[in-house]
């Protein structure tokens, strides 16, 4: 084996060259945001790499490591370096290190040579940085009327203090929502470097404001405060969230126990921002010792979350007549019982902060185009009748609210608007008017038109972003689906939107999101999810919301095979993997393939190998080895397909197999329901849109958007969990229900049963004659389950492209 200093360890350490390594050492692979400063290479042959890839046992990896924040650095030396056969009892007479140095053999060639150098490097910059002085946390403040402020808002826009003036601030933002793979979202990571490494990467993308849902922990605001102190002249500005509980008794904001809580958590909010909050434990909010003073970093405060129209219209209904008068934020003769609750917690909040620390934030609502003030005429059911339809049957208006005498800092709205979602941004006509300079584009349309009635105050669109993987949940006629889309396609889209909010007036945009969420889940999947309580555990490829990251968490291929088979015909190799996200064949064949002429067909039992399918399909002549629900069909780079037995299509609600093995070869493609059928006033019928489920999409595997691929002779194919029943990759679950069902079930409504593995078969076939290539013996791969998930972290492609976009725009601030 040799040790050898990567580019990186030579500029970090100063140390360059290679040796003999023969002492113990560590196979480790780097945790994201790692350096690799050196490798071990086990000098090996190729017939013994091979067998090496057998085990998932790679032939180079790291030696060295460093993680690093602004305020520390971590090596992790992979190997027992320390180690010596002999004493070294004369170590400590001078000039011995130096000669050593230089005349060392054999094993001690690696200590004297490299290990000591190594340590001497360490610790030479260790003392180095204790004389390293941060600069202080600071930056200009305005005071008016005996108010501290750094930020505003006028009636048009957000203004941000600096060089003694106020200057117009765009909202160039990034929503941190922080589930990690196998957590929930209330489960707060309380890492202060893993908070400080993504606000780095964050700063470099370009992103001027940081946008958190809730109060998070103390280690997220020091980490804040140290960003901000390391980037003095590119920092980063806070949008702290103000997040009252979900399903309020009664659907009642007004309810005075549920507001009296969400008043005591506005309270936490401000002491904490101020660096003066403590907070006992408590379940699902964060607590803690604050001490972190950011309040001079903090944009604005946003008061609320997505509010339900039912919550909205019972509300209203128990406190008619109900209007709020405060100092600070007050409400019209015309404002709702929920909009005058609205403004009644941002009072609460404007006045506390004064009173208590001396300062102003702007306040902002939090709202979406559910609750807009715009009537969508094309809302209505499938025979044209303007119903209680549930994204256009209630309003909360910030134009109900009014800014109070006190009030110096102003009012602003944050609406989360995405292309995709409700039906009227697909569908209302005067949308289809508006244009930019790539054509149609019914989203600006949209903004247009609410900008046209937010009359009073600056308008931030809080969320909004586009979905990467492998499931579309809402088709746009833009192409802007919920969902299925590259990572180019997300940087493009993205771009696109934030050029329609500077057109229309906004005062900025926040992308949902900064990182994939495994917690999330969508209509089209959570009911397949079973049981939904460790739905966290893996990652769902098919769920737009769990994809919508910039920064993708997902899952890592085994090395090591599953199962499998030599072969002596076409399939030279088969291998079977599974992991959090995908069923993995892998096949090397003898030469490659016609498509066209030629077909691969991989045959998928999941469950029960006496019941299902024994054919391929009609015509092909032969028999698979146990019952089959699934065929993956390879016969074009365009059309290659996954079809579904029909008693295990989850499209059309079948949740099982059928009841014995038979012989018809009948799979049917698979097509989910995602935009429902409309007609609007005029009687124009707008048709129901259907997901193509069973399309694979070929490319590079790079990502969670593409299905197969095929480089020469390599095959490689990957089978998202949920396109096949299964329902829990983690604990074997395979939906088992028999019961009949004409829409989507609730959340673990579905019969689950463990499989005891998943079967797989290949046939190589003439597409014309129908006749058999070859067809290898069948593998088992069984499924092993895990209680924490394996993952990795990648910059999506659409990093560097918006990165771009970004620099552009900011130049001149």
């Amino acid at each position: 084996m040799t040790f050898s200093f990567t580019e990186k360890g030579t500029d970090i350490l100063g140390l360059s060259g290679s040796t003999a390594y023969r002492l113990l050492f560590d196979i480790t692979e780097p945790l994201g945001g790692t350096e690799v400063l050196a490798t071990y290479n086990l000098d090996v042959t190729d017939t013994g790499k091979a067998l090496l890839d057998q085990f998932g046992i790679p032939s180079s990896f790291a030696a060295i490591q460093l993680k690093q924040t602004a305020n520390h650095r971590s090596y992790y030396l992979g190997g027992n370096w320390a180690y010596s056969k002999r004493t070294l009892n004369l170590f400590r007479l001078k000039g011995l290190y130096s000669l050593l140095k230089t005349v060392a053999t054999g094993e001690r060639a690696f200590t004297w040579k490299f290990y000591f150098p190594i340590l001497n490097a360490i610790f030479a910059e260790a003392e180095e940085r204790k004389t390293e002085i941060l600069p202080p946390l600071s930056r200009e403040i305005a005071t008016i009327a005996q108010s501290r402020m750094v930020s505003r808002a006028t009636s048009t826009t957000l203004e941000l203090y600096s060089q003694g003036a106020w200057k117009p601030y765009f909202v160039y933002g990034m929503n941190l929502g922080i589930a990690m793979p196998g957590r929930w979202f209330t489960e707060f990571p309380q890492d202060k470097s893993l908070y400080y490494r993504w606000m780095e990467q964050m700063g470099e993308l370009g992103v001027n404001t940081v946008r958190i849902y809730t109060l998070l922990d103390p280690q997220f605001y020091q980490a804040f405060a140290l960003y901000n102190r390391m980037h003095p002249q590119k920092p980063l500005f806070l949008l702290q969230e103000v997040w009252p509980e979900e399903e309020p008794p009664g659907h009642d904001y007004l309810q005075p126990a549920y507001q009296k809580a969400f008043e005591e958590e506005i309270i936490n909010v401000v002491d904490a921002i101020h660096g003066k909050a403590s907070i006992a434990e408590r379940k699902g909010r964060a607590f803690g010792e604050y001490t972190t003073d950011v309040s001079a970093y903090v944009l604005g405060y946003l008061v609320g979350r997505e509010l339900e129209p039912q919550e909205v219209e019972e509300t209203n209904l128990l406190h008619a007549g109900y209007r709020y008068s405060g100092q600070y934020i007050s409400t019209t003769k015309d404002a709702t019982p929920t909009e005058s609750w609205l403004a009644q917690s941002c009072d609460y909040l404007l006045a506390y902060e004064q009173e208590t620390y001396g300062w102003q934030h702007p306040v902002s609502i939090v709202n979406w185009p559910t609750l807009d003030y715009l009537v969508h005429e094309s809302e209505r059911d499938e025979d044209g009748k303007k119903v209680r339809e549930y994204n256009d049957r209630t309003t909360v208006d910030i134009n109900h609210l009014v800014v109070g005498s006190r009030n110096q800092v102003g009012l602003f709205g944050s609406y989360h608007i995405y292309p995709n979602y409700p039906d009227f941004m697909n569908n209302e006509p005067s949308f289809e008017a508006y244009e930019d300079e790539n054509g149609r584009f019914r989203y600006g349309g949209y903004l247009k038109a609410f900008m046209e009635g937010h009359r009073q105050y600056p308008a931030v669109v809080a969320e909004f972003g586009i979905a990467t993987g492998m499931g579309n949940a809402h088709t746009s006629p833009d192409g802007y689906n919920h969902g299925g889309l590259t990572e180019k396609q997300q940087a493009e889209g993205i771009i696109r939107m934030f050029e329609a909010m500077q057109a229309e007036g906004y005062s900025g945009g926040i992308i949902f999101e900064w990182m994939d969420e495994w917690a999330k889940k969508t209509w089209t999947t959570e009911p397949y999810m079973v049981p939904y309580e460790r739905q966290i555990l893996w990652h769902n490829a098919v769920d737009p919301e769990q994809n919508y990251g910039i920064l993708a968490y997902e899952s890592v291929k085994p090395k090591r095979s599953g199962n499998s088979l030599l072969g002596e015909g076409l399939v030279q190799r088969m291998e079977v993997r599974s992991d959090a996200s995908f069923l993995y064949i892998d096949i090397t064949l003898q030469r490659a393939l016609n498509f066209g002429a030629e077909q691969v067909v991989v045959g998928i039992d999941t469950l029960y190998r006496d019941r299902g399918e024994l054919a391929y399909s009609v015509l092909l002549d032969y028999k698979g080895p146990s019952g089959m629900e699934y065929i993956v069909v390879l016969d074009s780079f365009e059309h290659a397909r996954l079809l579904a037995l029909p008693e295990a299509n989850y499209t059309t609600y079948q949740f099982s197999t059928a009841p014995s093995l038979q012989e018809e070869g009948h799979f049917e493609p698979m097509s989910k329901l995602i935009n429902k059928r409309r007609m609007l006033e005029d009687g124009t019928v707008i048709e129901a849109k259907y997901e193509d489920s069973s399309h694979l999409r070929f490319g590079s595997l790079e990502g969670n958007t593409n299905h197969w691929d095929m480089q020469g002779k390599e095959l490689s194919i990957r089978i998202p969990w949920t396109r096949i029943n299964v329902s829990d990759p983690s604990s074997s679950q395979v939906l088992d229900d028999e019961k009949l069902y004409y829409s989507d079930p609730l959340r673990d409504q579905l019969a689950t049963t463990a499989t005891d593995g998943i079967v797989l078969s290949v046939v190589v076939s003439d597409t014309g004659k129908q006749t058999i290539l070859d067809a290898p013996q069948a593998l088992q791969l069984t499924l092993s389950g895990w209680n924490q998930p394996i993952y990795q972290e990648r910059l999506k492609a659409s990093y560097d492209l918006l990165k771009a976009y970004f620099a552009e725009e900011r130049a001149h601030e």
